[in-house]
């Protein structure tokens, strides 16, 4: 009951502004993960209010988003049993924390969510091997270049005889980039008669590539380099466009020059140090260190991804329980307006895409709350589910026939007595196996949270393809997971309808 009153405010809100992102979904492209819990956000400072300096001291914690799927700049390993993001970045961006005498807290999400997070104030800073650029320049302030890369092509080594150069991708051939990023501007100014594919992540681009979906993949040279180095059956050419890469450099929000100025100093400090070459090397070591001699020594990755795949499964089918039950009998009310507000909100959550309302609920109610990336996955899962598991019990309710309700009032029975002793019990049976193809469905479904950053299966997947190069034998493997779960959950759901229809036909 502790965030009764927080869940129907989120109700109400999220019926309203779905209605509205429905008509213009400007999220459509946004999700993100995080590696810690996040304190309550700041407000955004308004233009002109150069505050955030001052918030983060008050706070005590720099928040710093990254994207971990960018080895060596961030990626995630497992250090005692917990996700732990590190890199060149990330040696960065603790450098800067403890310049400014704070604590450095990573939130890591996906590469496209980034930008949104930082207008919303969920982090202060980002650090992801960004390229700053006059577009994105538009939206926020970049610190100065801390590091700059060429542009590299990452092709099968089988097809070196065939592209020699990157003029094979200025007069056709397929190309794969990650979305939201430097180089997805960069195919569009430079290779405009090349087919593209937009990839999530970069190790999705490179399985893509292993697959053979497509001849190439546009990296940056260093990012591009490690790939290589690690798979022998890749390797680099140079592509050779005609403009300087800009650099990487840090974004914060606009007006915010106190901040600005500190992160500079800190950057300045780090290049005089010879320390952006000396971490970059580091990181290279830290990939070295945690490679491991076979695939059974990434257990404890799917296992602990597993492990929050099905708490996530388990709390969001209760909750989404009672929600939908809620519902399901706000719909068979007589009184009007009770039913035409369960059917907005259903109408709703059914006509939008569970990805967009997990980023509504993170981006909208994380800050304003206090809560933490998996509350705010947990809480987006489960009004998800309830819009659904509401219309199934409606659906069984209503099979009942009449005149059962009217036998059982005739006798003197009460609405809910009627309800709980002769109508739900003979509605069981045709609201079970809709029921538990919605529990299959929501370990699936559950994966969506990944986005925001949530360490379930999927998550930890993108982290073992990061660190081993490898993108083709992590999917399969978690494939294999999510096989054997659902396999076995239906089978313990089709036993338990078995029992529940000898049991009713007696």
């Amino acid at each position: 009951m502790k965030y009764m009153k927080q869940i129907m405010f989120v109700c109400l809100t999220f019926i309203l502004a779905m209605v509205g992102l429905s008509q213009n979904p400007v999220l459509a492209t946004d999700s993100g993960q995080t590696a810690t819990d996040i304190p309550e956000a700041s407000e955004v400072s308004a233009p002109g209010e150069d505050t955030l300096y001052q918030d983060i001291q008050d706070r005590g914690v720099l928040r710093v988003g990254t994207n971990s799927t960018y080895a060596p700049f961030e990626f995630s390993i497992l250090k005692d049993g917990k996700n732990q993001v590190v890199g060149l970045d990330i040696f960065l961006a603790q450098k800067i924390a403890d310049d400014l005498g704070v604590d450095l807290q990573v939130v890591d999400m996906e590469f496209s969510n980034l930008l949104t997070s930082l207008d919303t104030g969920q982090i202060d800073i980002v650090l992801a091997g960004m390229t700053s650029t006059e577009e994105r320049a538009k939206s926020v302030d970049f610190s100065d270049i801390y590091q700059v890369s060429g542009q590299s092509f990452v092709i099968q080594e089988s097809k070196v005889n065939e592209i020699t150069d990157d003029s094979y991708f200025s007069n056709g051939g397929k190309i794969s980039i990650g979305e939201g990023t430097t180089q997805q501007l960069l195919v569009g100014d430079y290779y405009l008669n090349a087919e593209v594919q937009v990839m999530r992540t970069t190790t999705d681009s490179i399985s893509a590539l292993d697959s053979g979906l497509v001849d190439g993949v546009l990296l940056d040279e260093d990012v591009a380099g490690a790939y290589a180095a690690e798979n022998p059956n890749l390797t680099v050419i140079e592509a050779n466009l005609p403009i300087q890469d800009p650099g990487k450099a840090a974004a914060m929000p606009k007006d915010q020059p106190t901040l600005q100025a500190a992160v500079n100093e800190s950057i300045a400090d780090a290049q005089e140090q010879g320390l952006i070459d000396q971490w970059l090397e580091e990181s290279y070591q830290i990939i070295e260190d945690n490679r491991q001699s076979t695939w059974l020594a990434y257990a404890p990755y799917f296992v602990n991804g597993l492990k929050t795949t099905l708490v996530i499964s388990a709390i969001s089918i209760f909750f989404g329980l009672i929600l939908g039950a809620i519902l399901a009998l706000m719909r068979l009310s007589e009184n009007k307006l009770v039913d035409l507000v369960a059917q907005a909100y259903i109408e709703v959550v059914r006509g939008t895409p569970l990805m967009i309302q997990v980023l509504f609920i993170y981006l909208g109610f994380a800050g304003m709350f206090g809560w933490t990336t998996m509350t705010s996955g947990l809480v987006a899962v489960s009004l998800n589910s309830g819009a659904y598991i509401a219309e199934i019990i409606r659906g069984g309710i209503k099979s009942v026939d009449k005149g059962q309700a009217e036998a059982a009032r005739s006798l003197g029975l009460g609405y809910w007595t009627t309800m709980q002793k002769v109508i739900f019990p003979q509605s069981l049976r045709s609201i079970w196996p809709s029921l538990g193809n919605e529990f299959v469905s929501l370990i699936k479904e559950s994966s969506i949270v990944s986005t925001i950053g949530v360490a379930e299966l999927t998550f930890q997947t993108r982290n073992v393809s990061t660190i081993t190069f490898n993108g083709i034998i992590p999917l399969v493997i978690s494939m294999a997971i999510y096989f054997i779960l659902t396999f076995t959950l239906t089978k313990l759901l089709n036993v338990y309808e078995r029992k529940m229809n000898e049991k009713y036909a007696r």
